[in-house]
């Protein structure tokens, strides 16, 4: 299945780098993405992510709270 999703986003041209910095004692951590190409994919990417952990999180009971926030328009 990761090898299907890897060949579709090779076909797009997607790439990038994730950092996560984690204290599993204090539950605590916090994603970067970096470097992610093509640039106009960054907000779909990282809503992306998101919507997968939010996922996760409510298949876990765990109740989900969110803040994101609203795109900039660039008129």
């Amino acid at each position: 299945m990761i090898n299907n999703f890897q060949e579709q986003a090779r076909q797009m041209g997607a790439s990038g780098e994730m950092l996560i910095d984690a204290d599993p004692a204090k539950g605590f951590f916090r994603v970067k993405l970096r470097n992610i190409q093509p640039e106009h994919a960054l907000p779909q990417f990282t809503k992306g992510i998101v919507e997968a952990i939010s996922f996760l999180a409510k298949s876990l009971n765990l109740t989900v709270k969110e803040y994101i926030a609203e795109e900039e328009s660039h008129e």
